[in-house]
């Protein structure tokens, strides 16, 4: 539990309706810092209730239920653990501030100074979008105190369009969203300020901030037991407005329903006509706190469904590694299967070129035999055709008739019919007649040799 001064502070309310600059004011009191607008809490407290019914889901089979840790326990826990941690860096965030807004950093042994009656001091945190978790944020922070600064919806607008944020243009991409998103922001913060009571919730005009800002301020810090300050006055001493909105600058666009305008323009009568309700209902705490539920729940199933969809992409992550593998294996056998095939490709064309170039010298030998053979027949044919010229010169010679007068005459009266009487000679020399008359490409022979002669 906080003591009376440590209760954490939440400025809610809708975009541009001032939370910036009362966050602003009261972190300039002695025992509060200013925060940044931080987000994730909200979240947070959402995302521990579905947690939260995950450990109980099962029963005393389930931890949280076996061990008795009951749901306001499991929240303020975190709550207690958050809020210790934003005060001991406390002089981090400080020391950071210090530096953005003075010319020189701070000296090394730079140290915040706190109260005097309470050296922890405590924080706000001006996140608008907190307008619409402030029952999660209870759970988390029993003894937060929040402060609902309302303003007129027309200002609010006019703003929100005209407000660039971070270059990204305007707050609402037009007129209907920011009248709907003031609407929803302020129905949300009222709903709180009936269910909580005015000890919890603290409602603020920014026409009050802004017209009477002592005695708003006074009234302020009397709801967060904190003394005035007159420090907290600073920033409204000079006019703030970061939305730069022009002068003539005018609503009612064609394309915004009028009953929107309507019903968002009578709330904001309403709220300024009205006083803040003077004590708790029930009721309404009952409304929030089904509202926090339905969006438990709505979590719950989205994160149901995200698990799922991880369950199934971590399936299909793993079919697809298992793939993976299988076609790396298939490769692998592919290109083992290839680099044998190859190596015995190369092999049996090694083997081919070898029996190749041994054919080829196969040709070469035989073809220099046969040159050799067609040579000595050349010589032969040549010395047979002498031979038989030889005979023929014999033969009709003057010499050998008168030798052989008994032969030369029977020639003569039986011509083909009568041995020349050349024994031996004369039967090789027939045969050869006969030889080269049944071998007429022996005559083609000699015309090629006697062809190359001449050339």
């Amino acid at each position: 539990m906080q003591n009376e001064t440590n209760k954490p502070i939440f400025v809610v309310g809708s975009p541009r309706s001032g939370t910036s600059i009362l966050t602003w004011c009261l972190g300039q009191h002695p025992n509060i810092v200013a925060l940044e607008e931080s987000d994730w809490i909200g979240d947070l407290a959402t995302n521990l209730a579905v947690h939260y019914r995950s450990g109980t889901a099962r029963g005393d089979r389930a931890m949280l239920s076996a061990m008795d840790i009951q749901r306001d326990e499991f929240f303020a826990t975190f709550g207690k653990n958050i809020n210790e941690l934003i005060l001991r860096h406390r002089i981090d965030l400080e020391r950071k501030q210090w530096e953005c807004s003075a010319p020189n950093a701070p000296p090394d042994n730079f140290v915040p100074t706190p109260s005097a009656s309470n050296p922890e001091a405590r924080w706000v945190d001006g996140t608008p979008e907190y307008s619409f978790y402030i029952c999660g944020l209870r759970k988390l922070f029993p003894e937060a105190l929040f402060i609902h600064i309302v303003r007129d919806v027309g200002s609010v607008v006019r703003s929100m369009l005209n407000f660039p944020r971070l270059g990204e243009g305007s707050l609402v991409a037009n007129e209907q969203e920011a009248y709907n998103y003031w609407f929803r922001a302020v129905s949300t913060c009222l709903l709180a300020e009936r269910a909580y009571g005015p000890r919890v919730v603290f409602r603020l005009r920014y026409s009050d901030l802004t017209n009477t800002p002592e005695a708003s301020l006074r009234s302020l810090l009397d709801f967060l037991s904190e003394p005035f300050a007159v420090e907290c006055l600073t920033p409204l001493q000079q006019r703030i407005n970061s939305s730069n909105v022009p002068a003539d600058f005018k609503l009612g666009e064609a394309e915004t329903d009028p009953a929107i305008v309507e019903q968002a323009t009578r709330l904001s009568t309403e709220v300024e006509e009205t006083p803040q309700p003077a004590k708790a209902s029930p009721a309404a705490a009952e409304e929030m706190e089904a509202a926090f539920e339905k969006r438990v729940q709505r979590m719950a199933t989205v994160d149901s469904k995200y698990y799922r969809a991880q369950q199934i992409i971590a399936t299909l992550q793993t079919e697809h590694a298992e793939q993976q593998a299988s076609y790396h294996a298939e490769l692998a056998r592919l290109q083992t299967e290839h680099a044998e095939q190859q190596a015995s490709y190369h092999a049996k064309l090694a083997r081919l070129q070898t029996e190749h170039e041994r054919h080829e010298q196969g040709i070469a030998e035989l073809t220099d035999r046969l040159r050799k053979q067609l040579g000595d027949i050349r010589k032969l044919s040549r010395l047979l055709d002498d031979t038989e010229n030889a005979t023929a010169r014999l033969r009709s010679s003057r010499r050998w008739k008168l030798a052989n007068p008994g032969t030369a005459i029977k020639a003569k009266l039986f011509p083909g019919k009568v041995s020349l009487g050349y024994g031996h000679l004369e039967k090789i020399v027939a045969a050869y007649s006969q030889w080269r008359a049944s071998h007429p490409e022996i005559a083609k022979v000699e015309d090629d040799r006697q062809t190359s002669k001449r050339t």
